[in-house]
């Protein structure tokens, strides 16, 4: 019967990212540097002001949209973070940023249309182009350039199939940000080629030097570009599932149509949440920004100064990308070893794409003192392996 699933299901491979927890919850005292979600609580406050709006009725159906007082409170925070001024129908809330993702990618492709990806990526981002009816087309990166794409690879990447280009900035998992000028020439060639562009930017927050960029901002990039975001990651709310996206308001049309046939519509509850977010002082979610760079920096530090391992610093989300080779040449067997012999997990960096090999991803997702003494384990197994 296993041929009656769709092909599309069948050819994707299971999340090596979960697969690694499962193994893990074999082992005791495990220092887990796997997942990419923050440690921290959402605030009190945001949790007391969503119980308070659900006891007040907020527990029925929503808007496809999302409600009315939040998309505003979006569309400040937007211009006052990004200078972006955005009309309503511009904007919609999705069911976290995974679902924005879906309801673009759905409200795009056609069977057989391309959808380039800059490796190494998030890997959801090969099984929702799947899922889609999309053809994936890779354009390698490289350790030695610090992940950042060559843009002249893009363009030699394109062709008469290639329907959109979807970039991640800073970059899952390797840290990475992708730099004003490569930017720019990644704008260009959207325009030139009339291509959509979908630009993840859910660690916009998470940025250590400078200040976020976005292609949206490039000449021409308004008309075919949308924007993915989430409350899950800056603000510390991956449970409660809420993301939003903006683009043309021509396309968000599409892609709200697209969600409610799925969906129905966002959730009540985290959607008050999310204002409840937006509307505090910020300060709580600038201080754990500020805490993940620190906690960066102590691996980065370590890494650097551990022998045949090879680090670029975090630019920005709470990632790190070594890569091991000298260590070991199979990062899997590298990832899976240390787990043995350490009760520490990282995640194979070919789980991002054949770019990633040779590296782990270390996610800063555990406080100071447990990621001292993960480096601890980390550096005697690499001795070890000396």
């Amino acid at each position: 019967m296993r041929e009656k699933i769709s092909k599309s299901v069948r050819e994707v491979g299971k999340s090596i990212i979960r697969e690694m927890s499962i193994r893990a919850s074999a082992y005791d005292n495990v220092i887990s540097l796997g997942i990419g979600e923050p440690d921290f609580d959402t605030p009190e406050e945001v949790c007391n002001a969503a119980l308070q709006d659900a006891l007040k009725g907020f527990t029925h159906y929503t808007p496809s949209r999302g409600y009315e007082d939040l998309i505003a409170a979006l569309l400040d925070y937007i211009e006052a973070s990004r200078g972006l001024r955005l009309n309503p129908e511009q904007l919609t809330i999705t069911h976290g940023g995974m679902g924005a993702l879906t309801a673009v990618l759905k409200a795009i492709l056609d069977p057989g249309d391309e959808v380039i990806l800059l490796e190494p990526h998030f890997p959801a981002y090969r099984a929702q182009v799947a899922f889609c009816g999309g053809r994936t087309v890779p354009v390698p990166t490289s350790f030695e350039d610090g992940f950042v794409v060559d843009p002249p690879r893009v363009e030699k990447a394109i062709t008469s199939h290639t329907k959109a280009l979807l970039i991640n900035s800073p970059n899952n998992p390797t840290g990475s940000v992708i730099p004003t000028n490569v930017l720019d020439e990644l704008a260009r060639l959207a325009v030139e080629n009339d291509l959509f562009v979908i630009s993840d930017e859910v660690y916009d927050r998470l940025v250590f030097d400078g200040t976020h960029e976005s292609i949206y901002t490039r000449p021409g990039m308004r008309e075919r570009t949308v924007v993915i975001n989430s409350f899950s990651k800056a603000f510390s709310m991956t449970g409660w599932r809420i993301g939003y996206c903006y683009g043309p308001e021509w396309l968000i049309d599409e892609v709200v149509k697209v969600a409610t046939f799925f969906n129905s519509c966002p959730n009540s509850v985290g959607q008050r949440a999310a204002l409840s977010a937006l509307r505090m002082k910020q300060t709580v979610f600038d201080e754990m920004a500020a805490e993940y760079e620190a906690r960066c920096q102590l691996v980065y530090e370590r890494l650097e100064a551990m022998p045949g391992i090879k680090v670029h610093p975090s630019q920005g989300s709470f990632y790190l990308f070594p890569n091991v080779e000298e260590i070991m040449e199979d990062a899997t067997r590298f990832a899976l070893e240390l787990l043995d012999r350490e009760q520490v997990v990282v995640i194979p960096g070919e789980a991002f794409g054949s770019s990633g090999k040779g590296c782990v991803r270390i996610s800063c997702t555990v406080n100071q003192a447990q990621l001292s003494e993960a480096m601890d384990r980390f550096e005697r197994f690499v001795r070890s392996c000396s």
